[in-house]
This record gives structure tokens, sequence and C-alpha cells, in this order.
């Protein structure tokens, strides 16, 4: 009942605080992303045991990676890093909205598929030596984007601007903020439920006792894979 009502508080806060604190929009946007980011990283710190500092680099190829879509479906995305993008082009509502979608797909799949690529290669380490590997990799992401000019190197890239004639920038920021509070909620709701699954347990069991895990035939590296 304590937790119904938790929830119900934090619900009812997430859909009004935009318009009861309005300056506040962009900074309760990114603690929405902060709090997702944190969930992930329960999946393998908490449930999982394994302490890893690299989830960064999938969330850094994600940002990347929508963005770039939502340029690069119309407009050459070369040109548009090097002339500042907003100065040059300019998306429709179709154009702003549809590359958005895609390339937030794209940000949800693309990443999952790298991490499984990456998590086999490094799952097989156990306790500090994992911790220190992932760190590394965050490391070297940041190294390797530095020094792609098609996605703008140390400066980054910049986002589309939002189309003039569907509203301000206060219809941006309450946009980009839903988008946010949904994730949220979507990714809280689907770990509560994945937890009490046989892959919750799994993960607790290679937390608790790997080895003895192993022993009673489940193959860990799999749900090692899939939590990572």
């Amino acid at each position: 009942m304590k937790n119904i009502l938790l929830y119900s508080v934090l619900l009812i806060f997430g859909l009004v605080a935009p318009f009861l604190f309005p300056a506040f929009k962009l900074q309760i946007s990114f603690l929405w992303i902060l709090i997702i980011l944190a969930m992930t990283w329960d999946v393998q710190g908490g449930q999982m045991g394994y302490n890893t500092f690299g989830n960064i680099l999938f969330f850094g190829i994600g940002m990347y990676l929508c963005a770039g879509i939502q340029i690069g479906m119309f407009f050459p995305l070369a040109e548009w890093t090097v002339s500042g993008g907003e100065k040059t082009f300019v998306h429709t509502p179709t154009q702003y909205f549809q590359g958005f979608f895609v390339g937030l797909v794209a940000a949800g799949i693309v990443p999952a598929i790298v991490a499984g690529l990456i998590g086999y290669g490094i799952l097989g380490l156990r306790g500090h030596y994992f911790a220190i590997c992932t760190l590394a990799l965050g490391i070297a992401a940041g190294e390797i984007a530095g020094g792609i000019e098609l996605i703008g190197a140390g400066q980054g890239m910049t986002s589309p601007p939002w189309p003039k004639n569907i509203g301000d920038t206060e219809l941006r920021s309450e946009f980009f903020y839903y988008i946010c509070f949904v994730l949220m909620i979507a990714t809280f709701v689907f770990l509560r439920w994945a937890y009490t699954t046989r892959f919750g347990l799994v993960l607790n069991a290679i937390r608790d006792n790997e080895d003895k895990a192993e022993a009673m035939g489940i193959y860990t590296m799999r749900y090692k894979i899939i939590g990572w």
C-alpha cells in the first residue's frame, strides 16, 4: 500500500512538474535521464554484482546515433556538422519527428547489439578486472568520438532546431520532458517485472555465488550478456 501511494505521488509529480516548476523543466528532464541510468546500472552492479563504469558508452552511442539519423535521413551529415547545421538546413515538422522517432528506435537497438558483442568478450572477467576494463571502455570511447569529424569530433554535434511553425521553445521543452519521463516509467515497469522472472533470480544467483550457479547448470554467460 505504501509503495502504491509513493508511486502515485511520483507519477502525479512527474505529470504536473512542467507546470508547477516551468523554470526547472530541463533540470527535471535530466533527473529522469539520470534515474534511467541508475536503474540500468543496478541491473549489473546491484542485481548481478558486476560493478561497471562503462554504461556511458552505450548512452553516448544512442545519443549520437539518434541525432545522426535525425539529420542524415534528410541532409548530408558531414555538411551539417561543418556548417553548424541549423544555419544551413531547416527540418520540416514531418522530417523532424520522423527522423527523431526512427533515431530513438535505433538508439535502443544498436547500443544493445554493441553491448552484446562487447559483453561476450569481457564478461569472462570478474571483480576489479571487469570494473577496470569497463572504465577503459568509457575512456576509449571518448577518445575515439573526439577524433571523428563526421560527428563533430571534440565539439560534438549540433542537434536539429525545433520547427518554428509548430510552437516556441517552451513546447520543445515540454515535448522532450515527457519523452524522458515516459522512458523512465517504461524502464522502471519493465525492470520491476524482469526481476520477478527467472532472469532476475539468475542475476541474483550470479551475484551471490557465480560458481555455484554454474554448477547448478545455469549458463551464466548468457544471462550476464543480457543484463549487460
